[in-house]
């Protein structure tokens, strides 16, 4: 997704962070050897409130940390109702 793309409101979501790509804005997706996605928006560093977009359902992200995998056993991968969300090597 670029910055020219259309973001969609969405009640709960993840957001992929990638961090090698220059042209994109704000949502980067870590490369497979180095873990897990992680959201990072442009400009902010963890810990740091970083406020949304302008608009009328914009939401402040709170940075986090880098995913640590929960210690070898991701939550989020067993709690998945759909099963979207997988760990690959």
């Amino acid at each position: 997704m670029n910055r020219d793309s259309v973001l969609t409101a969405m009640s709960s979501s993840i957001i992929l962070h990638i961090e090698d790509k220059v042209n994109y804005f704000g949502l980067v997706l870590k490369t497979k050897d180095e873990g897990l996605v992680v959201a990072r928006p442009e400009g902010g560093s963890p810990g740091e409130q970083h406020p949304g977009s302008d608009g009328p359902g914009a939401k402040p992200i709170l940075l986090r940390e880098p995913c640590d995998l929960c210690g070898g056993e991701p939550k989020c991968a067993k709690m998945c109702p759909t099963g979207c969300i997988t760990v690959v090597d």
